[in-house]
């Protein structure tokens, strides 16, 4: 996946363009819940291929400091006007959510045999993370 071209749809979706500054792309949204700016900076990691370009996301609002580093996959949608910066390593995935309107979640370390386990048989706090991260698993981009 190239995750450049996948910054071209959170641009289109969020109507924003990226700044660049040497390796890092920026953008700030608002929270129209609470009308606070939430900057979000994508940090290209150095690699060996296309193929394995890897980014550290970092995303800043009032409130708190959000990190993902190692994200290797982002998935963008119209559909649920959100964007996915997907983390993968052995069994586990992480996964940070902003949405268009500027809510944000960070799921860590989620054994990925839960995003195909039955639902009902989970706890509400491992549901939520299933259910969040289990569009990562199919096409959902557009």
């Amino acid at each position: 996946m190239n995750l450049r071209s996948e910054l071209n749809k959170i641009e289109e979706l969020l109507g924003v363009k990226f700044s660049e500054n040497e390796r890092t792309l920026s953008l700030k949204i608002m929270n129209l819940k609470n009308n606070s700016p939430i900057s979000i900076d994508v940090d290209f990691e150095e690699s060996v291929s296309p193929e394995e370009e890897h980014c550290l996301v970092s995303v800043y609002t009032n409130n708190c400091h959000l990190q993902l580093q190692n994200c290797n996959k982002i998935i963008v949608s119209s559909m649920l006007e959100e964007m996915i910066f997907v983390s993968e390593s052995g069994n586990f995935i992480s996964g940070m959510i902003i949405s268009k309107q500027g809510d944000c979640s960070l799921y860590s370390n989620v054994d990925k045999k839960t995003l195909s386990s039955d639902f009902t048989t989970l706890s509400s706090e491992k549901l939520l993370s299933a259910i969040a991260l289990s569009v990562t698993e199919m096409d959902i981009s557009n």
